[in-house]
């Protein structure tokens, strides 16, 4: 499922945090390898770079990175960011309850109600499913066909689009990255975010989704939109040899 490529013998966290200090030293930052570490290391591994980075130079690594590289390349970021837990545990009794929690809020249109916003941000993709199924069980019909299309209501799209995301990610997220390469002007932002949060759980499905949906493979895709060390990061990620 995921995309991103962690070598085989992944080299001593002091190593690459020794790296990534020379690659922020002298006249000019070198991207390269920035990109050779932090696009071949999982989140785990990113995260105790940062905990050492932090405590071998007293710098946080979100910091020194922010100091150093600038425009498209502030992917970087995310990269370093922490990921919320999720966990494959289920509680059925919790599911059942929130899907009518949800119902109540959403037949009130309430769609911006603390409780809807607790429940999608607090519980993880597999107690959300839970529940999401728990709603089809009850209402005898799919959480999404209760949220009707407004283009009026900001919020309510907002709400549509998460559960997509959490319900079938894979043509969710390969129509983010359609249009965010499509436009007039690649929207780096919206394709940076995709990437990096999605190399280490689905990207590659995200590919094959794209990939059939457009008739191009997604590097391709994504090579022709972007260039340097943001299309070599990009890629990197996406699994491709550079």
């Amino acid at each position: 499922m995921a995309t991103l490529s962690v070598p085989a013998a992944v080299p001593a966290v002091a190593e690459d945090c020794e790296q990534l200090r020379k690659a922020f030293a002298g006249w000019g930052t070198n991207e390269r390898l920035i990109v050779s570490i932090l696009a071949h290391r999982d989140a785990a591994q990113r995260r105790a770079i940062r905990r050492a980075y932090a405590e071998a130079y007293g710098e946080e690594l979100l910091r020194a990175i922010g100091d150093e590289i600038h425009g498209k390349f502030e992917l970087l970021v995310p990269l370093v960011s922490a990921y919320r837990y999720d966990g494959p545990e289920v509680n059925t009794s919790l599911a059942h309850s929130e899907a009518k929690i949800l119902n109540g809020k959403i037949n009130e249109k309430a769609y911006s109600d603390d409780e809807i916003i607790r429940i999608l941000t607090t519980r993880s993709k597999a107690q959300l499913l839970a529940t999401f199924n728990s709603y089809n069980d009850q209402f005898s019909h799919p959480i999404t066909k209760d949220l009707k299309e407004d283009p009026k209501n900001e919020f309510l799209s907002t709400l549509r689009a998460i559960i997509r995301c959490f319900t079938c990610p894979d043509r969710y997220f390969e129509k983010i990255i359609r249009l965010a390469l499509g436009g007039v002007g690649t929207d780096e932002n919206t394709l940076t975010r995709v990437i990096t949060t999605r190399a280490e759980v689905d990207l590659k499905v995200i590919k094959e989704a794209y990939q059939k949906r457009n008739s191009v493979p997604l590097d391709k895709a994504v090579s022709k939109e972007t260039s340097r060390d943001y299309e070599d990061m990009m890629l990197a990620l996406l699994g491709a040899e550079y």
